[in-house]
């Protein structure tokens, strides 16, 4: 009996053991952002001016580590520190220009797995990617081509497939530097200035690693949001056009709203125009509503692209001229006819210059190609890269005021 007695002690005991593999969260380095830069050769002219024991003595922890050959990238993550996120909560919180509220660790390499590994070796905290907010890849990165550097982030467990990507202007490491004035981490602040899209269509949505890959995996040229950073602060700065894998060029942001009313994904923002009928008056239009409908047909041989875009919006303000109770419908007609133009020659000189300029077909006309003639499709689509430029596409673009607004 005593001996069936202990053996149901024992198997209880392996039954209830607890997580054998937990970590306590104050052991873990969450990294809240990762930026990837290139990483320059070092500077000429400067060997043997020390002892090598000097220079090995000098050597910033980052250039230390196993890497085969020269190393191409500089991984750098963001970690919370904490002890003075927690200090800094009961002050109010927000950026305090006077305490780093995160650590900056910058890693080079060729090898991602083994740049994480090796800065596991500089920290007393297991480096942990599940809380990650951003990825940000600088514009030499970028154009070099993502597949060199997303296998990591892809194989990765921790990694989760929505984790937005960014394109920054200059070196990555530098958004991550930030110190917001309303936020305690850069990364954070980051993936929130997206939620702004539902304002403002001068923004790309979030563009999550799943979505990305799914673009590359299918040969498809698309679009991330380019950022640039100052000392506090980020800016959503229009898009990177990518053709395939390989970054090619930006678009501005009057440009990504051309794409956004193609695409039919235009949701909030503003018009203007200067009127010739109101004395050179700049007029603003809030746009409301957009909706886009796009025929496709065989034009010559030729694909044919007829886009229609109707929109409607209220008279937000004018400026120069004083209009309070001096508007009619006439005017309104005029003003109307005045956003349509400015819309389609938005459009038409944003489809122009990815035709001519880039080659890339971030509007989906392949794929609306495609699925609705798939005949034709069948008959060009090994030499679709020399017929995109020659493709027709007409825009015509109709658009209401609905409201002029309070004036009192």
């Amino acid at each position: 009996m005593k001996k069936l007695v202990l053996l149901l002690m024992i198997l209880s005991l392996l039954i209830t053991t607890a997580c054998w593999d937990m970590i306590d969260i104050e052991k873990r380095a969450y990294v809240l952002g990762v930026a990837i830069d290139l990483y320059p050769p070092n500077p000429k002219g400067r060997e043997g001016d020390k002892s090598e024991a000097r220079q090995e003595e000098e050597m910033p922890l980052e250039k230390t580590g196993l890497y085969n050959g020269r190393p191409e990238y500089a991984l750098t993550v963001q970690i919370p520190i904490l002890q003075k996120a927690q200090s800094s909560s009961f002050s109010g919180g927000g950026g305090d220009p006077e305490s780093d509220a995160t650590w900056q660790i910058t890693q080079i390499g060729n090898s991602f797995i083994s740049m994480n590994l090796e800065m596991a070796t500089r920290t007393n905290l297991i480096p942990y990617y599940e809380h990650l907010q951003a990825i940000i890849l600088s514009e030499d990165v970028a154009r070099a081509g993502l597949k060199n550097v997303i296998d990591f982030f892809v194989r990765d467990p921790e990694m989760g497939r929505r984790v937005n990507i960014y394109v920054s202007h200059g070196e990555a490491k530098k958004v991550l530097d930030v110190n917001p004035r309303t936020e305690d981490y850069s990364s954070i602040y980051l993936s929130q200035i997206h939620r702004n899209t539902r304002k403002t269509s001068r923004m790309v949505e979030k563009a999550g690693l799943n979505k990305m890959l799914n673009n590359i995996d299918l040969g498809l040229d698309f679009i991330l949001p380019a950022i640039q950073s100052t000392k506090d602060e980020i800016k959503s700065n229009g898009a990177a056009i990518f053709k395939k894998d390989k970054m090619v060029g930006w678009l501005d942001e009057l440009e990504l709203e051309a794409v956004k009313f193609i695409l039919n994904r235009y949701n909030k923002g503003l018009i203007t125009v200067t009127s010739s009928a109101m004395d050179n008056a700049i007029i603003a239009l809030d746009i409301g509503k957009s909706k886009t409908k796009i025929k496709t047909s065989i034009e010559n041989d030729l694909p044919r692209f007829d886009i229609d875009i109707e929109v409607s919006g209220s008279y937000a303000e004018n400026t120069r001229v004083y209009t309070q109770g001096d508007q009619d419908i006439d005017l309104h007609k005029t003003l109307e006819k005045d956003f349509e133009k400015e819309i389609v020659s938005l459009c038409e000189n944003t489809i122009k210059k990815m035709q001519e300029e880039y080659g890339v077909d971030i509007f989906e006309f392949k794929q609306l190609l495609r699925t609705r003639e798939p005949a034709y499709w069948k008959e060009v689509k090994n030499k679709w890269e020399d017929l995109y430029p020659k493709i027709i596409v007409k825009v015509k673009a109709r658009v209401k005021i609905d409201l002029i607004g309070l004036t009192s």
